[in-house]
Protein backbone atom coordinates (compact mmCIF):
# COMPACT_ATOMS: atom_id res chain seq x y z
CA UNK A 1 0.00 0.00 0.00
CA UNK A 2 1.19 3.50 -0.69
CA UNK A 3 -0.24 6.96 -0.11
CA UNK A 4 1.06 10.41 -0.97
CA UNK A 5 0.79 12.96 1.83
CA UNK A 6 2.72 16.12 2.63
CA UNK A 7 5.99 16.07 4.55
CA UNK A 8 4.08 17.50 7.52
CA UNK A 9 2.88 13.98 8.36
CA UNK A 10 4.64 11.53 10.62
CA UNK A 11 3.89 7.82 10.55
CA UNK A 12 3.10 6.48 14.01
CA UNK A 13 1.78 3.28 15.56
CA UNK A 14 -1.89 2.97 16.43
CA UNK A 15 -3.20 -0.35 17.74
CA UNK A 16 -6.55 -0.03 15.94
CA UNK A 17 -5.07 0.78 12.51
CA UNK A 18 -2.81 -0.88 9.97
CA UNK A 19 -1.26 2.51 9.13
CA UNK A 20 -1.52 5.84 10.93
CA UNK A 21 -0.22 9.26 9.91
CA UNK A 22 -0.46 12.46 11.91
CA UNK A 23 0.21 16.15 11.28
CA UNK A 24 -0.56 19.21 13.39
CA UNK A 25 -3.91 19.68 11.60
CA UNK A 26 -5.03 16.27 10.33
CA UNK A 27 -4.79 12.53 10.79
CA UNK A 28 -5.02 9.63 8.37
CA UNK A 29 -5.76 6.05 9.41
CA UNK A 30 -5.82 2.98 7.21
CA UNK A 31 -7.29 -0.37 8.18
CA UNK A 32 -6.67 -3.53 6.14
CA UNK A 33 -9.41 -6.15 6.48
CA UNK A 34 -8.54 -9.39 4.73
CA UNK A 35 -11.32 -11.17 2.87
CA UNK A 36 -11.08 -14.19 5.16
CA UNK A 37 -11.87 -12.05 8.23
CA UNK A 38 -14.89 -10.46 6.55
CA UNK A 39 -16.72 -13.68 5.71
CA UNK A 40 -18.83 -13.37 8.88
CA UNK A 41 -20.08 -10.05 7.51
CA UNK A 42 -21.02 -11.75 4.24
CA UNK A 43 -18.16 -10.27 2.24
CA UNK A 44 -15.83 -12.25 -0.01
CA UNK A 45 -13.16 -11.58 -2.63
CA UNK A 46 -16.05 -11.27 -5.11
CA UNK A 47 -17.72 -8.45 -3.15
CA UNK A 48 -17.47 -4.90 -4.47
CA UNK A 49 -16.08 -1.81 -2.78
CA UNK A 50 -19.68 -0.60 -2.55
CA UNK A 51 -20.64 -3.81 -0.70
CA UNK A 52 -17.80 -3.16 1.73
CA UNK A 53 -18.84 0.49 2.15
CA UNK A 54 -22.39 -0.60 3.05
CA UNK A 55 -21.02 -3.05 5.61
CA UNK A 56 -18.79 -0.33 7.11
CA UNK A 57 -21.65 2.15 7.51
CA UNK A 58 -23.95 -0.52 8.95
CA UNK A 59 -21.32 -1.88 11.35
CA UNK A 60 -20.38 1.60 12.58
CA UNK A 61 -24.00 2.77 12.77
CA UNK A 62 -23.27 5.68 10.47
CA UNK A 63 -26.29 7.02 8.65
CA UNK A 64 -24.11 8.39 5.89
CA UNK A 65 -24.76 8.52 2.17
CA UNK A 66 -22.15 6.48 0.30
CA UNK A 67 -20.85 8.35 -2.74
CA UNK A 68 -18.92 7.04 -5.71
CA UNK A 69 -17.42 9.87 -7.71
CA UNK A 70 -14.16 10.83 -9.33
CA UNK A 71 -12.71 7.35 -8.73
CA UNK A 72 -13.47 7.31 -4.98
CA UNK A 73 -16.02 5.42 -2.91
CA UNK A 74 -16.51 7.35 0.31
CA UNK A 75 -18.79 8.88 2.89
CA UNK A 76 -18.39 11.82 5.25
CA UNK A 77 -19.34 12.14 8.89
CA UNK A 78 -18.60 14.06 12.08
CA UNK A 79 -17.76 12.64 15.46
CA UNK A 80 -17.26 14.12 18.91
CA UNK A 81 -14.03 13.09 20.63
CA UNK A 82 -13.16 14.47 24.06
CA UNK A 83 -15.50 17.43 23.63
CA UNK A 84 -14.27 18.38 20.15
CA UNK A 85 -16.08 17.76 16.88
CA UNK A 86 -14.08 16.25 14.03
CA UNK A 87 -14.88 15.99 10.33
CA UNK A 88 -14.05 12.73 8.54
CA UNK A 89 -13.95 11.40 5.01
CA UNK A 90 -13.96 7.60 5.01
CA UNK A 91 -12.74 6.03 1.76
CA UNK A 92 -12.87 2.37 0.82
CA UNK A 93 -10.62 0.35 -1.49
CA UNK A 94 -10.15 -3.22 -2.67
CA UNK A 95 -6.73 -4.82 -3.08
CA UNK A 96 -5.95 -8.34 -4.23
CA UNK A 97 -6.34 -9.84 -0.73
CA UNK A 98 -8.36 -7.34 1.30
CA UNK A 99 -10.61 -4.34 1.62
CA UNK A 100 -9.13 -1.17 3.09
CA UNK A 101 -10.82 1.62 5.02
CA UNK A 102 -9.04 4.97 5.21
CA UNK A 103 -10.24 7.82 7.42
CA UNK A 104 -9.03 11.35 6.84
CA UNK A 105 -9.88 13.63 9.76
CA UNK A 106 -9.54 17.22 10.97
CA UNK A 107 -11.18 19.56 13.44
CA UNK A 108 -14.65 20.32 12.06
CA UNK A 109 -13.76 24.02 11.92
CA UNK A 110 -11.23 23.11 9.21
CA UNK A 111 -13.64 21.06 7.03
CA UNK A 112 -13.71 23.58 4.19
CA UNK A 113 -9.93 23.88 4.25
CA UNK A 114 -9.29 20.12 4.11
CA UNK A 115 -12.22 18.39 2.34
CA UNK A 116 -10.84 18.66 -1.21
CA UNK A 117 -7.29 17.98 0.03
CA UNK A 118 -8.48 14.80 1.74
CA UNK A 119 -9.98 13.65 -1.56
CA UNK A 120 -6.69 14.35 -3.36
CA UNK A 121 -4.79 12.31 -0.79
CA UNK A 122 -7.41 9.55 -0.98
CA UNK A 123 -6.92 9.33 -4.76
CA UNK A 124 -3.19 8.73 -4.21
CA UNK A 125 -3.80 5.44 -2.34
CA UNK A 126 -2.59 2.45 -4.35
CA UNK A 127 -1.79 -1.21 -3.81
CA UNK A 128 0.94 -3.39 -5.32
Amino acid sequence: MSITLTDEFTEKDLVSATVYFESMDAIVTGLKEEFSTLEAAGLTKDSTVEDYAKAVTTNNQKDSKIKTEDGLTYFTYTSDVNGKTYFYIATMYKSNDAFWLFNFACDSSNQEKFESTFKTWAKSVSFE
